[in-house]
């Protein structure tokens, strides 16, 4: 089972070594936000990245239901360092790139001898950081990917984009949502469950392996063991077989020695009794040849002894051998019952890999079955962005009214200026009436006092008389005209009254129409996530010398986040960033009379608006009329 396991690792390490030998690559581009780049086709395979609706892509290949893409965007793996040299040069015949720095982690680039590679940075143990190269690939689900060329972005009038954006949170949309986007983190965080438990079952198949291992080494030093003590055995019986071949020697030559002593003192007898006078003689040699026979038995019978006790040593050492060998055997059963038990624990374990793959694919299923959900949603969301255009032209209509609805204002404050220089003028002439009034009743009190000087004259002259009634009708004169002027002034009191009071219900409804929109606004910026803001250097705040703007005929568009200032003045409010390098880089001044800009913060979009410039600046500043979220 162990090696089978190691069979299948093999086997997958060769599959994704295999060169790259596609066709050329096909456009395409990703739809929808937030699209995960994974290392192979599968969901429960690590993330590369996540992509923004509409990124351009090169396909390479497609799988079932995914399709193998270039890298789009710079993607760091990790590489172990002894298969580089000090400059980053791939020194052995193939360098996997993994996800991270494991090699129970997926690897989804296999880098050849000789290629130069860019190293990050970071370190991790045995493991350098470093950057995919540019052919390497990744896999989307085909959901998330379209052929051909990315479709142009399209300018939308900032009120309606409020508007139809505001729709999209309707209550019911946005449980289902909000329901979706629970069960989803639901299953990535089983998923995530999942493969930490693949983790540690790969950890536990390392360690068993190691364990194995371990047991292997132990049983082939148990087998050296014993074939050395199988050894010391064969050498023990060959000293026995030795010895008993000598005692043998031994025996027969004493039996030589003993017969050929029998043919002497049988011919010393013969001797003997041919030559009686030798017979002294032949006796003492007889005797000599007794004792020296004695002395080889005696000789014979020590070295049988030594045979003995020596064959009795082989024979205890054998039996020593013969004892140590069957511990041996017992420690080589002991090893094989260890080994029977790491067999068992690793099919164990493939029973485990097994539930693991059963349930990586029922969570497959699963997220089919979300997808079934998400394609049912987005029907749905088609159908409301049909009601939504409906309501983004009465948010036209609305504007339209509300554009029609400030002239007016700005025509009624223009009439109310005028009322208020004619009610000026009224004054003034009120004033000069009541100060010719004044001269009535002093003329009055002249005329007054003249009758009365004609009364004491009794018979003042006619041009004394055509004095007075000159004056007379002078003051008559100057009343009339100053009951008229009187009249003209209250209408025209009456007509600022009547103009003040429409200025003032439209100036309200204008207001009821900027809540309103504010109201949406701040209902979507609370719906809408709000991403992490980079960290990014403080932009100064210009202070203006002398704001002398010129503005440009053309409306100028640009794309970017939005950030708010931290000194925001009457002439900007906000700032611009865009990327560039991997940096984020404040490209010009936000300003907007219209719109909330707070609304767009940390939001990537496209503003469009006239842009103008100020002396002492050191960057544009755009008066926003239209944002479109990108």
């Amino acid at each position: 089972m162990r090696h089978h396991l190691f069979s299948i690792i093999f086997i997958l390490l060769g599959i994704i070594a295999l060169p790259n030998l596609r066709a050329e690559d096909q456009p395409g581009y990703v739809v929808g936000n937030g699209v995960v780049l994974r290392a192979n086709h599968a969901t429960y395979y690590e993330s590369l990245a996540k992509l923004s609706e509409n990124t351009p892509l090169k396909i390479v290949s497609r799988q079932g239901d995914w399709v193998e893409v270039r890298l789009p965007v710079r993607i760091k793996g990790w590489i172990q360092k002894d298969r580089v040299d000090d400059s980053c040069v791939v020194q052995d015949a193939i360098c996997p790139i993994y996800t991270a720095p494991g090699l129970y982690f997926t690897a989804f680039y296999t880098s050849a001898q000789g290629e130069k590679l860019t190293a990050e940075g970071s370190t991790d143990g045995d493991w350098l950081c470093v950057y995919a190269p540019e052919n390497a690939t990744g896999w989307i689900h085909s959901d998330y990917i379209a052929d051909g060329m990315p479709p142009a972005s399209t300018d939308v009038d900032a009120g309606a984009t409020a508007e139809a954006t505001a729709g999209l949170q309707s209550a019911t949309l946005a449980a289902r949502t909000q329901a979706i986007r629970q069960e989803q983190e639901r299953q990535e965080q089983e998923m995530k469950q999942e493969q930490e438990r693949l983790a540690k079952l790969r950890q536990q198949a390392e360690e068993l392996k190691d364990e194995t291992t371990r047991h292997n080494n132990e049983l082939v030093a148990l087998q050296q063991e014993a074939e050395r003590l199988e050894a010391l055995r064969n050498e023990a019986q060959e000293k026995a077989r030795q010895a008993a071949a000598e005692r043998e020697a031994t025996l027969l030559k004493e039996q030589q020695e003993q017969e050929e002593l029998l043919a002497r003192q049988k011919a010393a007898e013969e001797k003997a009794k041919l030559v009686e006078a030798d017979s002294a003689r032949w006796e003492a040699e007889a005797k000599e040849m007794a004792e020296k026979l004695a002395a080889a038995k005696n000789e014979a019978r020590l070295r049988e002894l030594a045979a003995k006790e020596e064959a009795e040593a082989m024979a205890a050492e054998q039996s020593m051998a013969e004892q140590r060998a069957k511990e041996a055997l017992e420690q080589v059963k002991v090893a094989e019952a260890q080994r029977a038990e790491s067999e068992r624990k690793q099919q164990e374990l493939s029973a485990q890999v097994t539930e693991l793959q059963d349930a990586v694919k029922a969570a497959e299923e699963q997220a089919q079955l979300l997808r079934l959900e998400r394609e049912r949603i987005e029907a749905t969301s088609r159908e409301e962005t049909a009601r939504l255009e409906q309501v983004r032209r009465e948010a036209e209509k609305l504007e339209a009214e509300k554009t029609a609805q400030a002239e007016k204002i700005a025509e009624a404050r223009k009439e109310a200026e005028r009322l208020q220089a004619e009610l000026a003028s009224a004054d003034a002439d009120v004033e000069q009436l009541r100060n010719q009034a004044h001269e009535r009743e002093l003329a009055k009190a002249e005329l007054e006092r003249l009758k009365k000087e004609a009364e004491e004259a009794n018979g003042a002259d006619e041009a004394v008389a055509q004095q007075i009634a000159e004056l007379k009708a002078q003051a008559e004169k100057r009343q009339a005209e100053a009951e008229a002027k009187a009249a003209e002034l209250e209408r025209l009191k009456k007509e600022a009254e009547e103009a003040a009071a429409a200025q003032k219900q439209v100036e309200e409804q204008a207001k009821a129409a900027e809540l309103e929109a504010q109201k949406k606004a701040d209902e979507l910026a609370q719906t809408t996530p709000e991403p992490p803001a980079p960290e990014l250097a403080a932009v100064p705040v210009p202070q203006p010398t002398a704001p002398q703007a010129q503005p440009k005929v053309e409306l100028t568009r640009m794309k970017g986040i939005i950030y708010p200032l931290r000194q925001a003045t009457p002439e900007a409010t906000h700032v611009l960033y865009v990327n560039k390098d991997g940096k984020q880089v404040a490209v010009c001044y936000l300003v907007s009379k219209r719109l909330n800009l707070n609304a767009w913060r940390n939001l990537p979009v496209e503003i469009s608006g006239v842009q103008t410039t100020i002396p002492g600046w050191t960057r544009p500043v755009i008066q926003v009329r239209g944002i479109v979220k990108l």
